[in-house]
C-alpha cells in the first residue's frame, strides 16, 4: 500500500513538472559531487554522507536528477565520544547505521534571479541498500563471561525523498556550487534520514 502510494504521488509529479518544462527550452547537463552532516532519525545518532549526482535540464528550471549517496554514523547526539569507544571487556555496544542510497530526484528551480541564484524543490523514489545494529543486553557464555548482544537490521527497501537546493553560479562558467537539504522516508517514517551537503557541479553540456 505504502508503495503504491509512492507510486502515484511519483506520476503527478511527473505530469505536473512535464507542464513546466514545456516553458523554455534546456538540455544542460551538470555532474555533481559533494560531502556534508547527517542525521539518523531512527536511533539519534550524527552522521555523514558522500553524494555523486548527475542533474539533466530538459527546461532552465526543471532538472532530473539520478544520484548514489553513501551515507554512515559517526557519533552520538550527546557528543560523549562513547561511540568510538569500547565499553565492558573491550566492546563495543554503540548502534551503528550504514548505507547506500540511489535516488532519481525530480527538481524544479522555483525561484531564479537574474544572477542565476535558483531555490529549488524537489521530489522522487529512493532505493536503501545498507543496514544497523543495535545493542541488545548482556548474557553470560559457558566460561561464565559477560558478552554483548549485537541486532542487526538489513535494508533493501523503496522510500521516497524531498529536498530543497540553493543553486548559484561560481566565479568558474563551468562550476556551479549546489547546497542541499535533504529528507529521506522509508517505512512510513518520515523523515528517517536528514542529509546536507555541499556538492560542486562541473557544467559537462
Amino acid at each position: 500500500m505504502f508503495q503504491k502510494k509512492i507510486l502515484v504521488a511519483l506520476v503527478m509529479t511527473l505530469l505536473s513538472f512535464k507542464a513546466f518544462s514545456q516553458e523554455e527550452k534546456g538540455n544542460k547537463l551538470i555532474y555533481r559531487v559533494g560531502a556534508g552532516p547527517s542525521i539518523e532519525g531512527n536511533q539519534g545518532q550524527w552522521a555523514i554522507n558522500f553524494i555523486n549526482e548527475l542533474s539533466f535540464y530538459p527546461s532552465e528550471r526543471f532538472s532530473i536528477n539520478p544520484s548514489l549517496t553513501y551515507f554512515t554514523v559517526v557519533g552520538e547526539f550527546d557528543g560523549s565520544g562513547r561511540f568510538w569507544n569500547p565499553q565492558l571487556d573491550g566492546q563495543n555496544i554503540n548502534a551503528f547505521s550504514s548505507s547506500l542510497f540511489t535516488d532519481v530526484r525530480l527538481n524544479y528551480d522555483v525561484i531564479r534571479t537574474a544572477k542565476d541564484f535558483r531555490v529549488g524543490l524537489g521530489f522522487g523514489p529512493s532505493f536503501q541498500y545498507g543496514g544497523e545494529s543495535s545493542f541488545g543486553g548482556w548474557f553470560q557464555n559457558e566460561q561464565g563471561e559477560m558478552e554483548g548482544i549485537i541486532s542487526v537490521e538489513r535494508f533493501a527497501r523503496l522510500g521516497y525523498v524531498t529536498q530543497v537546493v540553493f543553486d548559484w553560479q561560481s566565479k568558474n562558467e563551468s562550476r556551479r556550487n549546489t547546497l542541499g537539504v535533504s529528507m529521506s522516508s522509508f517505512s512510513g517514517y518520515w523523515p528517517y534520514y536528514l542529509m546536507v551537503n555541499y556538492r560542486l557541479g562541473f557544467k559537462l553540456k
